[in-house]
């Protein structure tokens, strides 16, 4: 099997501390992305969470 990553997607509103963070409103609409990366073999190698704000910026992925 080739190298590859699954995502996973979901809208979340920002509590206290992720506004604070992300300096937003508390309720505000942010993206939620978790990310595993898999190597050769299907083992995982990366975990990484990342969490937008949606009011100036997108969120795009390109794979290969």
């Amino acid at each position: 099997m080739d190298v590859r990553a699954t995502e996973r997607v979901r809208a979340i509103a920002a509590d206290s501390g992720l506004a604070a963070s992300l300096d937003v409103p508390i309720g505000a609409p942010l993206l939620s992305v978790d990310r595993v990366a898999f190597s050769y073999g299907d083992k995982p190698v990366e975990f990484r969470r990342g969490v937008y704000r949606t009011d100036h910026y997108h969120y795009r992925n390109e794979l290969s």
